[in-house]
C-alpha cells in the first residue's frame, strides 16, 4: 500500500487499492457531508467491504467528527459495540431507527460507526448502514428458514464479525430483507423485559447460497388455530407495526380482532378529549392491543404478558418503546384476564377523562367530570346530569381549573352549585347558584357583598351554609346561611380562629361546627343552639385533610345521608348521633391512623407502626372493632381497606390485592395477589360490588370480575377503561361503580358512563 503525501492530515485518509486511488470526498458511499468523524484524531485503518464479491475491494475510510449522516428505517441502534461473545439474541437493543433522523458522527471503531442522535445520545451501528449500498436493502415478506450446518450470521454483509447459527434461534428468527445475495434475519431478544428496559430483536445477515429452504410465514398470525407461538407473534409485530400500518394491514397480518373497544382518551390534559378504537387480540399466554385514533392512524400497541423467564423482572407499570409510536409492555400476573361481552343498556360520552355518580333520583343522575390532571396539569373539571333512563345529557356547567362543589337539597330535585372561576371571564369569580335539577334552570343565585373568597359550601334541611374567611387574609371565618328554597340569607355567624364545619348533606337536621372549645348544633333556620358538648381543640389533623385518603364512609348516592357519624373531638372518634349530640361509641385517636365504616357499621381500623401518614403495607396493622360493644374483634399485620360484608366474608384490599378475609377471625380465604398482578403498588379506583357469586372491582384499567368464593378471576367487562385519578380518592371509591336493584352504574377514565343490568352478568359469564 502506498499513501499520499499528506496522508496524516486531521481528518483524512488516502489509500490506493488494487492501483486505483479512491478517497471517501467523491461522495458515491453517500455520506451526507462526505466526510466520517473519529473524534478529530486520526482514524485507523478500517477495511470495509461494499458489497458481496467486493472482499478484495475495501476501502481505508477517513471520518470526520460531526459530520451527518442518515440511516434506513428499521436499523437497531445498539448501546455498545458487539462481537461474538455476545450471544445474537442478547444484544440488549433499545432503539431502531426511524428513517428520518440525522445523526453527528461521534467515532469509528473496527466495523462499527458512533452517530450522536439530538436529544437521544449516543448510539453505535456497523458502518455498512452508512454506506450507500445499503440504501438498497428491500424488505422481504416474513419467512422461516432452516441453515446447513455450521453456516454463519454476519453483523452486515461480508463483515469479519460472525456468530455462529445455533438452532435455538430457529424459533426467534425470521428473514425480513435481502440485499444482493443475502438475507437480513432478524432475531427476537432471548429477554423482552428487565428491570425498566424493554429490549428488541437483532438484525444479522446470513449468505443466501447457506439456506437450505425458505418458507412464507402465512398471515393471520392471531387467529384461532394459528401455528404461530405468542412469542412468534411479538417479535412479527415489533418489526413490522408502525404509524404507517393501516387497519387493513393489521387485520390481514393478525385476523379480526377479538374485540373493538374505545380507547383510552389519546390526548394529554388541556386538550380535548380524542377518543379512538381499541382493537385486542386475546390468548391464555399474551393478549395485544392496538389503538388507532379518530383519523385511522395507529398511535399505539401494547402487550399484556404474565410474568415469565422471557419477562425476567420485577414489575413496575409499563415497559415503554416510544420513537415512532407508543408501544408498551405491560407484564402481569399468572392469569390474563379475558373480556366478557357484558353489554350496557346505554353509555353517555362525556367531555372530560373521568366519571363519577354523585347522586341519584328516580330519574336523573347528578355526575361529576374531571380531566384526571394533577396540580399545574389539571384543565377541567364539571358538575352535569344525565338522563337515569336513557343515558341523555341534560346539562353541564363547566369549573376550569377552579373548585367546584354540588349540594342536592333534602327534597332531592334541585342542586346548589359553587364554582370559583368563571370560564367566560377567563378569571377567578366566586359563584353560589341553584339549578333545577331535571333541566338545569336556574332558580337563584347568591353573590358574596365582602372581598374575602367563598371556600366551601355545605347543606343541612331547608339551607345552604355558603363558608368563607371573615375579611381578606383573615384567619376567622363567617357562614352565611341561605334559604335552600329562594336564596335568601337567613342567619349569619362569624367564627373564630380554627373552627371547623362539619355538614355533609342536606338530610343533616342542624348545622354542625366547633368553636371555642364546643361542637355546636344551630337550627338551620334562626341559628338557634339546639345541642352542644364541650371538647377540646382536636389535638390532631383530621384524616379527610389527607387528599390520599378515601373517606372514613362509603355513600351511596341513592341513600338519604347517616343519622350517626364518627366526630374527632380532641383526642378521641366519637360516634354522635346527630339528632341529639348523644355519644354512641367511642376510641383513642392516635397519629399515622385511618379508619373506615364497614356497610354493617363496624369500623376497620389501620395504624402506621411509626406514627407517620405514609409507608409501606408492613409499615401497618389493621384491626376490626366492634363499636357497639366497644372490643377488638381481630388484629392484622397489614394494610387492609376497602372493606365490604357479606354472608361472613369480608372482601378487601390486602396489601394492595383484592382478598377475602373470614369475618370472625380475620384469617385470609383466598388472595388474589399472584393471579391478579405482580406489581407492588395496584391502583384500585373504586369499590366492591356483589352480583350473585362475582365480585366487581376496578383495578388499574380494568373493571374485573371475580368469584367470590375462591377469587378466582373470570374476566374483566368489554369496553370499560378505568384509570387513577389522583387526589379523588373519594369521589372514585364513592362513584365510580354502584348498584340500586338491577342496575349497575359504572364510571370510566374515557369520558364513558353506563348503566348494566346486573341480572345479565351471570349469562355472560357462562353462556
Amino acid at each position: 500500500m502506498k499513501t499520499g503525501p499528506d496522508w496524516q492530515r486531521m481528518g483524512y485518509k488516502w489509500v490506493t487499492l488494487t492501483g486505483l486511488s479512491a478517497v471517501l470526498l467523491t461522495g458515491w458511499i453517500l455520506l451526507d457531508a462526505n466526510r466520517v468523524a473519529l473524534g478529530g484524531q486520526v482514524s485507523t485503518t478500517t477495511p470495509q467491504a461494499l458489497g458481496a464479491g467486493s472482499q478484495s475491494s475495501s476501502l481505508q475510510l477517513a471520518y470526520k467528527q460531526g459530520d451527518t449522516v442518515t440511516l434506513m428505517a428499521d436499523i437497531p441502534l445498539f448501546n455498545h459495540r458487539m462481537d461474538s461473545s455476545v450471544a445474537a439474541d442478547l444484544m440488549r437493543i433499545e432503539s431502531y431507527s426511524t428513517g428520518k433522523t440525522k445523526y453527528k458522527v461521534s467515532s469509528i471503531r473496527g466495523e462499527w460507526i458512533q452517530l450522536n442522535e439530538p436529544g437521544e445520545g449516543k448510539s453505535w451501528v456497523p458502518t455498512w448502514y452508512v454506506l450507500k449500498e445499503s440504501k438498497s436493502i428491500k424488505k422481504t415478506p416474513l419467512q422461516n428458514f432452516t441453515l446447513q450446518a455450521g453456516s454463519k450470521l454476519y453483523l452486515s454483509p461480508d463483515s469479519s464479525e460472525t456468530w455462529i447459527f445455533d438452532k435455538a434461534l430457529t424459533d426467534q428468527a425470521i428473514i425480513v430483507a435481502e440485499w444482493k445475495g443475502w438475507y437480513g434475519v432478524s432475531i427476537a431478544p432471548q429477554i423482552w423485559n428487565k428491570e425498566s428496559s424493554t429490549y428488541r430483536p437483532a438484525l444479522l445477515w446470513m449468505k443466501e447460497r447457506d439456506i437450505e429452504q425458505r418458507s412464507k410465514i402465512a398471515e393471520g398470525w392471531f387467529s384461532q388455530g394459528a401455528a404461530q407461538s405468542t412469542s412468534a407473534v411479538r417479535h412479527m409485530t415489533d418489526i413490522r407495526l408502525n404509524t404507517a400500518t393501516t387497519s387493513k394491514q393489521l387485520e390481514q397480518w393478525l385476523g379480526a380482532p377479538d374485540w373493538k373497544e374505545h380507547s383510552s382518551n389519546l390526548n394529554d390534559t388541556g386538550y380535548a378529549m380524542s377518543i379512538g378504537n381499541t382493537w385486542r387480540y386475546e390468548r391464555e399466554d399474551a393478549q395485544f392491543l392496538v389503538t388507532f385514533n379518530k383519523n385511522g392512524k395507529l398511535v399505539r400497541t401494547r402487550w399484556n404478558i404474565p410474568l415469565d423467564k422471557r419477562n425476567n423482572v420485577v414489575p413496575d407499570g409499563s415497559f415503554n418503546r416510544l420513537r415512532e409510536y407508543e408501544f408498551t409492555t405491560k407484564i402481569a400476573g399468572k392469569v390474563l384476564p379475558t373480556t366478557l361481552p357484558w353489554e350496557p343498556v346505554w353509555a353517555n360520552q362525556g367531555d372530560l377523562n373521568y366519571t363519577f355518580l354523585q347522586a341519584g333520583t328516580d330519574d336523573v343522575l347528578l355526575m361529576k367530570g374531571d380531566d384526571g390532571g394533577f396540580s399545574g396539569m389539571h384543565y377541567d373539571s364539571s358538575i352535569y346530569a344525565l338522563d337515569r333512563h336513557t343515558g341523555r345529557k341534560l346539562w353541564r356547567v363547566h369549573a376550569g381549573f377552579g373548585a367546584d362543589q354540588a349540594q342536592l337539597n333534602d327534597e332531592r330535585n334541585t342542586v346548589t352549585i359553587f364554582t370559583s372561576y368563571n370560564l367566560d371571564d377567563k378569571k377567578y369569580k366566586d359563584r353560589v347558584r341553584q339549578l333545577r335539577l331535571n333541566d338545569g334552570h336556574a332558580l337563584w343565585e347568591y353573590n358574596p357583598k365582602q372581598e374575602a373568597r367563598i371556600t366551601t359550601i355545605k347543606s343541612a334541611k331547608n339551607v345552604v351554609i355558603v363558608e368563607s374567611a371573615a375579611a381578606e387574609g383573615s384567619s376567622n371565618g363567617r357562614i352565611h346561611v341561605l334559604n335552600s328554597a329562594n336564596g335568601k340569607m337567613l342567619w349569619t355567624r362569624k367564627l373564630s380562629k380554627g373552627y371547623q364545619l362539619f355538614n355533609k348533606s342536606a338530610d343533616e337536621a342542624y348545622v354542625l361546627y366547633w368553636e371555642k372549645n364546643q361542637l355546636v348544633a344551630a337550627d338551620p333556620l334562626s341559628g338557634r343552639t339546639i345541642w352542644r358538648i364541650k371538647t377540646g381543640k382536636p389535638t390532631m389533623d383530621h384524616p379527610e385533610t389527607d387528599p390520599y385518603f378515601d373517606g372514613i364512609y362509603r355513600t351511596d348516592p341513592f341513600a338519604s345521608g347517616l343519622s350517626e357519624r364518627w366526630m374527632l373531638l380532641r383526642d378521641q372518634w366519637v360516634l354522635l348521633d346527630l339528632n341529639t349530640g348523644e355519644k354512641l361509641a367511642q376510641f383513642p385517636a392516635r397519629y399515622g391512623q385511618q379508619f373506615e365504616v364497614l356497610n354493617d357499621g363496624m369500623v376497620l381500623i389501620r395504624e402506621n407502626k411509626s406514627g407517620g401518614t405514609y409507608g409501606d403495607y408492613e409499615d401497618y396493622t389493621t384491626l376490626l372493632y366492634d363499636a357497639k360493644i366497644g372490643k377488638n374483634r381481630w388484629t392484622l399485620n397489614g394494610k387492609i381497606e376497602r372493606g365490604l360484608v357479606e354472608d361472613g366474608q369480608l372482601y378487601v384490599i390486602k396489601n394492595g390485592y383484592p382478598a377475602a378475609l373470614d369475618y370472625e377471625t380475620g384469617m385470609t380465604r383466598w388472595n388474589a395477589k399472584d393471579t391478579i398482578r405482580s406489581l407492588k403498588y395496584p391502583t384500585n379506583q373504586g369499590s366492591y360490588l356483589v352480583i350473585d357469586d362475582q365480585l366487581l372491582l376496578p383495578m388499574d384499567e380494568n373493571l374485573l370480575v371475580l368469584n367470590k368464593t375462591d377469587g378466582s378471576l373470570l374476566g374483566r367487562v368489554y369496553d370499560v377503561v378505568m384509570g387513577s385519578p389522583e387526589h379523588r380518592d373519594r369521589y372514585a371509591k364513592n362513584g365510580t361503580i354502584n348498584r340500586i336493584g338491577n342496575e349497575v352504574y359504572v364510571g370510566s377514565s374515557n369520558g364513558r358512563f353506563s348503566v348494566y343490568e346486573a341480572n345479565r352478568l351471570q349469562g355472560e359469564i357462562f353462556p
